[in-house]
């Protein structure tokens, strides 16, 4: 839990808590020389104090690193003009403090170490600790705004907290731009589309693969846009920012007709992607000639979801598929049974016998067949309905999974016998 610094209260009752003798002497460290940049100090009772110079077009991480039971906390200001630059306490591992200081066009800076103790001394009572204090240069020239297109790669260093990487984009009224924001080194990847004006138009932070974002738009108008690379927090690092390839946007309907022996492909987006042409999820029904083949006796099907071949997993092309079997209701979707990883891998596999339900043909015209991803993934499938019901793989843990997926099933029963006239009076 990040803890607030009440600095200037600090510092206005200062000299009435500390003597004056108790200032640490400040430490200029160019004039120090270490390979490995690291510097030992102390509090005691007061601030310890370094000054250092960062070059123009690096950045600078500063670790304070505690021993014992230290707490420290890390401000960092301009030393020319006082004014605050940076400041935290427990950004590093642990009680650790770390900041991230870009070096602009060249400056020099003033890093104050003190205790998260100092906050509530009283009068008497002494506070400090022991601590190194590792300074950790990147090189790294500040970058300006790029224009990319379908299909660009482009790689940039987030150098310091708050910086934003920019990045244009012409668009035609009707485009789809898909934009995924990588690293795999300490940067948490947060992505911003904005208009012409400036306004935010989307934004994402963990809608890739772990960590990494993606989004995807639709153009209404015509115009040039702005891509933002930053990161979530204050998290700073490498990254790679990919434009796919140009897609257009086709249509998928929510509700579709399959047929025994059919293939089906569609697409299916995150939960979590608000602003998107492309559903969440895709019903089917039985087509005519199906239902016929049940009501005929040939019920036994087995229903499977595969995940489509060269899918891209920055762009969330690696779905899990997930079926379900239900009944669209004047409440809603029903459950009636689902398939999560029944197939070969991750795919799902379902085998039901509708001639349980060919008694009910009201029932049958309900029955919905639901292909969605797992756990907010997405990406393209494939759908089929096979005749036979053919034995599902069933993972120890499967329970587990489906469970976690989504709530449990509503089951349905056919509806009985109609109710007996009363007797009339």
């Amino acid at each position: 839990m990040l803890k607030t610094i009440r600095y200037s209260a600090l510092l206005a009752g200062a000299s009435a808590l500390l003597a004056p003798a108790a200032i640490a002497q400040e430490r200029n460290l160019d004039r120090e020389t270490s390979d490995i940049r690291t510097f030992s100090g102390r509090v005691e009772n007061a601030p310890s104090v370094f000054t250092v110079t960062i070059p123009a077009d690096t950045s600078m991480r500063i670790d304070v690193l505690a021993t014992g039971d230290f707490d420290p906390v890390v401000r960092v200001l301009d030393a020319r003009s006082g004014d605050l630059i940076a400041e935290d306490d427990d950004g590093g591992d642990g009680l650790n403090s770390r900041v991230n200081v870009s070096g602009e066009n060249g400056r020099r800076v003033r890093i104050e170490v003190d205790s998260f103790d100092s906050e509530w001394v009283e009068e008497g009572e002494s506070y400090g600790g022991r601590f190194n204090l590792q300074l950790t240069s990147r090189t790294g020239a500040a970058v300006g705004t790029r224009a990319v297109t379908y299909g660009a790669r482009e790689t940039g260093t987030i150098l310091d907290s708050g910086d934003e990487n920019l990045f244009t984009f012409r668009a035609a009224a009707g485009d789809m731009i898909e934009v995924a924001l990588l690293s795999e080194g300490e940067l948490d990847p947060y992505l911003t589309l904005r208009d012409a004006s400036g306004g935010d138009i989307l934004t994402d932070d963990d809608g890739g693969q772990g960590f990494n974002s993606y989004l995807r738009h639709t153009f209404e108008d015509a115009g040039t846009y702005t891509i933002v690379a930053s990161g979530f927090g204050s998290s700073t690092g490498d990254y790679t920012l990919r434009v796919r390839d140009r897609r257009e946007a086709s249509a998928q309907l929510p509700l579709q007709v399959i047929g025994f022996n059919d293939t089906a492909s569609g697409e299916v987006t995150s939960s979590w992607n608000s602003d998107s042409m492309m559903p969440t999820h895709i019903d089917y029904q039985l087509s005519e000639e199906a239902l016929a083949a049940v009501l005929a006796g040939n019920g036994q099907v087995t229903i499977r979801m595969n995940a489509g071949e060269g899918g891209d997993a920055d762009f969330g092309g690696s779905i899990d598929p997930l079926l379900e079997l239900g009944f669209e209701t004047p409440y809603g979707f029903a459950v009636a049974d689902r398939d999560d990883d029944g197939g070969e891998g991750l795919n799902s596999m379902l085998p039901v016998d509708l001639g349980l339900i060919a008694d009910n043909p009201g029932l049958l015209d309900m029955l919905r067949i639901r292909a969605q991803g797992l756990g907010g993934s997405s990406g393209a499938y494939t759908l089929t309905i096979t005749p036979g019901m053919e034995e599902r793989i069933e993972p120890a843990d499967a329970e587990i999974m489906l469970e976690a997926a989504a709530p449990p099933p509503i089951r349905i029963p056919p509806p009985g016998p109609p109710a007996p006239p009363r007797p009339s009076n």
